[in-house]
């Protein structure tokens, strides 16, 4: 249908809604898109063996903006982008998605590249390109920016991206036109093609339509009959109205599902469901969203029906059309329906029209009555309209209230006493019955999930009478709950039928119980890496049982020590193996590949670990699943079978803060299995709102034992999980191997003469040094003689020992070798070797003067003393 509307500055739009699209065999059959603004169904558009490039140039849909399910691409030959085919297609709900996908691209020969640079929004479902052999620009796509959640997206056996060579817009210009966003570690900009790039803003061709579209496209403001443009996409305030024309009848589940997502109902809506599985909740799934029936509601022989909150947005009852010309509610021989709604928590307006009630032997008249006063029909209401004999007679409609006296909470059981009761005769008091389930919200009803087939989501507990020479309270012990998880509680007596008087019983008002929190488990898959000299990049998941609210996570780093080995060996002996090692990273594919065994032929150094069990059953499923998708695929091209039902998303928004701090005295920990040492130098941090963490002031290229706990309190370590453990080691510094200052030498006149060669330890390592390589060369020579040095022999003589060398000048270099790697090689020092037979003969000659002066002293001694003597005389 059509639809018109003005708005000042813009011209008039013209909005076309279509019915499903099955465009097959021919080119020309794409035609059939021409005036197509919404696609109401799915899009398909397949098995066009024939089609030539050609064919599709010149063709274009630019109308078409929203489809409601899914797009499906398969096999249509000739086709390189879609940029030109859907210019403006912007969001694809997913209301019914193909096999849980809306996007599926499969087997299209000759595509290039998706080129769908308006999509801004894929409400629901997940996104399938496969086995697309030339297809590029898949690299550059984030899609994210258009998905709440990527994890479901498949997307393989496409070109190889380092074939594919993708420019994005500006980048042979060397400027940066797109938006950069990171994925797996890998910062680049986002296009999709090189004509256009990526953007989660909405485009400048969306211009204002009709408030239709806004029915349709959940992300844009919604006023009356308009829907204005802006630079950025607003969501509904709620669900996005939906009107569902027509008349409406459920019979089976089958046909409440096909109203799923309607708000408003045209027409009449008559009920007559009397079987099924799982009603009550199929119901409330399927007819939940409903505000608004223009015409009538009636309720006829519906002997599935307990209750109608399935009903629960239902507010208006306009009654254009009304039942027999009178009624705009009408409920007729329903066997088992015992309420309306919850009359404390729901409003109904009945604004035309009178209620009619027959033959409901479970409803009571105080429902009925309720209905009245609240809906404004009381005073329309003829005699006739409502049998006061034939509802409620087989009920027991006069409840007296029980209260609970105590209710004690443990974090995995509720203690309850409730007042006695006791009939008027007590033999009718067959027992108590205790009812209770997980409420997350406080809109819990006594008939909420219940129908008269056998569903019911509350658990039910037995309560014998208490003796009647007991003055206790009756009670009752509710265990195997879960910790810090919000109960709804109720109880009401179980009474006999009586044919000689009527048995009036008693119920307690629900009343809501969270139990007390408990320890959390441990987080779960720590992954971490450094990306400089001092920061590790820490993530986990949450606890599958937080126990409670995880307040923070308390992240413990120790220093880790070398091995103690690599201080022994001398790595300069031949066959020894040069230790090494390296900081932690995690690539892109590292990333992807978490915690799962190497495929086989992955090209890698190792040979590939054998499978487990359970990865092997892995495997085997998802080899499973591809092939279902493959048979699903083809039956529904060549079988035109329905897709599969809807699926419901969520949208977590973590957010949250750090606080940071060192420190090195000893902490308490919940990790009893860890002894601190006294002189353990570590580093502290409590991290809030979120599942990772950077932590920094860290040691260059050193080892670190994580520890990461999860706590439910702030103040109490009782209330903290067992920690998970995580290893990591920093990157390396760039010039903490370089050996400082000058090398220095000196020349030993010993046998063999040599010359001593020292240098300085760099003071802070790579992890430690364990060697050294010395390069000396003769001036004149073309190739340097090389020694290694051991740690052990550095720490004897300070350097080494350069003999045998011939007289000459010498240069001499040296660099150190760390668990990093190699340093940096030290500047040239240069000395002169003289001959041997200079150094050997210069002692010689030594001692023989001194022989010589010796032999000259003793002879003038004596004869100095005789000539002293003459003297005196």
């Amino acid at each position: 249908y059509r639809m018109r509307t003005r708005k000042a500055d813009f011209n008039l739009e013209l909005i076309n809604v279509c019915q499903s699209k099955n465009i097959r065999n021919n080119v020309t059959n794409l035609r059939s898109l021409e005036n197509c603004t919404i696609i109401e169904g799915h899009l398909k558009i397949l098995l066009m063996f024939g089609a030539k490039s050609g064919d599709f140039q010149g063709l274009s849909f630019p109308k078409l903006r929203v489809v409601t399910d899914y797009v499906l691409l398969f096999r249509v030959y000739g086709l390189e982008t879609l940029s030109d085919l859907f210019p403006n297609l912007t969001v694809i709900r997913g209301n019914n998605l193909f096999f849980n996908y809306a996007l599926v691209i499969y087997e299209m020969l000759q595509l290039k590249e998706v080129g769908l640079h308006s999509l801004m929004n894929i409400t629901r479902g997940a996104v399938r390109i496969e086995k697309n052999p030339d297809l590029c620009y898949l690299a550059t796509l984030d899609w994210s920016m258009i998905l709440d959640s990527v994890e479901d997206n498949f997307i393989v056996a496409n070109k190889n991206e380092r074939e594919c060579g993708d420019v994005c817009p500006g980048t042979a210009q060397g400027q940066t036109l797109c938006t950069q966003t990171t994925i797996n570690g890998h910062f680049r900009g986002r296009c999709w093609s090189q004509t256009y790039c990526q953007t989660s803003k909405c485009q400048s061709s969306f211009f204002p339509l009709l408030h239709l579209l806004c029915h349709y496209f959940r992300y844009v403001s919604f006023e009356p009959f308009l829907c204005l443009f802006r630079l950025t996409c607003e969501p509904c305030a709620g669900p996005c109205p939906k009107a569902c024309q027509g008349n409406k009848t459920i019979d089976s589940v089958t046909s409440a599902q096909a109203l799923r997502g309607c708000t408003v109902i045209e027409g009449n809506m008559v009920i007559k469901i009397r079987g099924g599985t799982n009603i009550a909740a199929e119901l409330e799934a399927s007819l939940g969203q409903i505000e608004v029936i223009k015409g009538y509601l009636s309720i006829r022989r519906a002997y599935a029906l307990v209750s109608l909150s399935f009903l629960r947005k239902l507010h208006t009852i306009k009654g254009e059309q009304l039942e027999a010309d009178s009624y705009a509610f009408y409920a007729l021989d329903n066997q088992n329906l015992r309420q309306l709604w919850d009359w404390s928590k729901h409003n109904l307006t009945i604004e035309r029209g009178r209620t009619f009630f027959h033959f409901n032997s479970k409803l009571c008249m105080s429902e009925i009555r309720k209905l009245e006063k609240i809906t404004g029909t009381k005073e329309r209401n003829q005699k006739n309209d409502i049998a006061a004999r034939t509802n409620g007679d087989q009920a027991s409609c006069e409840m007296q209230l029980l209260n609970f006296t105590s209710v004690k909470v443990r974090y995995n059981m509720i203690i309850l006493k409730w007042n006695s009761f006791w009939p008027s005769d007590y033999r009718d008091l067959l027992g108590f019955m205790v009812l209770y389930k997980e409420a997350p919200f406080k809109n819990v009803t006594e008939f909420d999930g219940q129908d008269a087939c056998g569903s019911n989501s509350w658990v039910i507990a037995d309560v014998d009478p208490p003796p009647r020479t007991n003055q206790e309270d009756p009670g009752y012990l509710i265990r195997s709950l879960k910790p810090w998880t919000q109960y709804a509680i109720m109880v009401r007596t179980q009474l006999s039928a009586s044919d000689e008087h009527q048995v009036h019983g008693a119920k307690s008002d629900i009343i809501y119980v969270r139990t007390n929190a408990s320890k959390p488990s441990g987080p779960l898959d720590p992954i971490s890496s450094s990306n400089s000299s001092s920061q590790i990049i820490l993530k986990w998941k949450p606890p599958t049982s937080p126990n409670g609210k995880i307040t923070h996570y308390r992240v413990i780093c120790h220093k880790q020590e070398e091995d103690s080995d690599l201080y022994k060996f001398d790595y300069c002996l031949q066959g020894m193996k040069l230790p090494s090692r390296t900081p932690t990273h995690l690539d892109s594919e590292d990333e992807q590949k978490w915690n799962r065994t190497e495929e086989p032929n992955s090209g890698g150094g190792c040979c590939t670990c054998p499978k487990t069990k359970m990865e092997i059953e892995k495997q085997q499923k998802e080899i499973a699943y591809r092939k279902t998708f493959e048979d699903y695929l083809h039956n529904v091209v060549f079988e035109s079978k329905q897709s599969r039902p809807r699926r419901s998303v969520e949208n977590p928004e973590p957010i949250g803060s750090t606080h940071f701090y060192s420190t090195m005295s000893s902490l308490q920990t919940t990790t009893a299995s860890y002894k601190e040492e006294e002189k353990d130098d570590k580093v502290v941090e409590n991290v809030f709102g979120r599942e990772s963490t950077v932590i920094s002031n860290l040691q260059h290229f050193t080892s670190y034992k994580i520890e990461i706990i999860a706590c439910n309190h702030l103040t109490d370590p009782g209330r903290c999980s067992m920690a998970t453990y995580v290893s990591a080691r920093t990157m390396p510094e760039l010039k903490a191997d370089d050996i400082p200052g000058p090398v220095t030498h000196e020349i030993v006149n010993e046998e063999p003469p040599h010359v001593l060669v020292k240098w300085h330890e760099p003071p802070s390592p790579n992890g430690l040094i364990i060697l050294y390589e010395v390069f000396y060369r003769k001036v004149g020579d073309t190739e340097p003689h090389s020694i290694c040095v051991s740690r052990l022999s550095y720490e004897k003589f300070g350097g080494t020992k350069l003999t045998l060398l011939q007289p000459g000048n010498y240069s001499v270099i040296v660099r150190a070798t760390s668990l990093a790697g190699n340093g940096s090689f030290t500047g040239t020092t240069y000395f002169f070797m003289p001959s041997i037979a200079l150094i050997v003969s210069a002692p010689i000659v030594s001692s023989i003067l001194l022989v010589f002066v010796g032999v000259i002293a003793f002879y003038l001694h004596p004869l100095q003393q005789m000539m002293k003597m003459f003297v005196v005389i």
